[in-house]
C-alpha cells in the first residue's frame, strides 16, 4: 500500500512537469485514472502487517514443538522447527517462549492461547551480513526509515505477543521478527509470518472465524 502511494505521487509530479500541451492531452486522462485507482483503499492480505493483529486474538499451536534442554525458545523458520544455531535472523522467524529453563527437552503440545498484548520492538543488531531486501522509506509505524552514521549498523525489528493459557501458564510469549540493514526497515508481513511458522502456528484474529493462513 505504501509503495502504491509513492508511485501515485511520482505520477502526479510527472503530470505537473509535463509542458507539452499535446502530450497533456493524451497523458492526463491516463494518469487521472491511475491516480483514482491508487486513492481507492485496498486490503492486500499478502502485505498486511503481523504487528497489526489485535489483542484478544487466538494463537493456535497445531503441532507439538520441542524446546531443547537448557533453552527457553522453540524457533520456527521456513515452515519448520530449527535450532538456535540454525536460526538466521536475517530471514523472517518466529519463537515460542517459556519462562522456566529445564535440563530436559520440553514438549509444547497442540494448544490454543489468548493473545493479551501486542508490542512492537526494535533493537540494535551488529552481526554483519548483507541483506537482499529493500523497501520504500515511510513514516508509517510499520515502515521505518532508520539512520545511523555507521552503514554497518543493523536493526532487529520484532513484534511480541503476550500469551495466556489456564493449562500452560509457563508458555507466555510469541515473538516474530527479522534483521534489517541500518538505513531501512519494516515489520513482518502476514505472508512472511505464514512462511516462517508454516503449519505449526496459526492465528485467529479477534472477531473472525477463520485463521490467517
Amino acid at each position: 500500500m505504501q509503495a502504491e502511494i509513492y508511485s501515485c505521487a511520482i505520477l502526479y509530479v510527472v503530470t505537473l512537469t509535463c509542458q507539452n500541451p499535446y502530450m497533456k492531452q493524451f497523458v492526463l486522462p491516463v494518469l487521472t485514472i491511475l491516480l483514482t485507482s491508487c486513492a481507492t483503499p485496498q486490503s492486500n492480505k499478502e502485505t498486511d502487517f503481523f504487528a497489526n493483529i489485535p489483542a484478544g486474538s487466538t494463537l493456535a499451536v497445531n503441532s507439538p514443538l520441542t524446546i531443547a534442554a537448557n533453552e527457553v525458545r522453540a524457533s520456527l523458520q521456513f515452515g519448520r522447527q530449527v535450532s538456535l544455531q540454525q536460526l538466521d535472523k536475517w530471514e523472517p522467524y518466529c519463537q515460542l517462549v517459556v519462562r522456566t529453563l529445564s535440563r530436559q527437552d520440553k514438549v509444547i503440545p497442540a494448544v490454543d492461547f489468548r493473545i493479551t498484548r501486542v508490542v512492537r520492538d526494535e533493537e540494535p543488531y551488529t552481526r554483519l551480513k548483507n541483506s537482499n531486501r529493500t523497501m520504500i522509506a515511510s513514516t508509517d509505524e510499520n515502515l521505518s526509515f532508520l539512520y545511523s552514521g555507521d552503514t554497518s549498523y543493523t536493526w532487529l525489528i520484532k513484534t511480541y505477543m503476550d500469551l495466556e493459557s489456564n493449562d500452560y501458564p509457563d508458555i507466555y510469549r510469541f515473538v516474530c521478527g527479522q534483521v534489517w540493514d541500518g538505513y531501512t526497515s519494516r515489520r513482518l508481513y502476514m505472508s512472511e509470518f505464514n512462511e516462517a511458522a508454516g503449519d505449526f502456528i496459526t492465528i485467529v484474529t479477534a472477531g473472525t472465524q477463520a485463521g490467517t493462513q
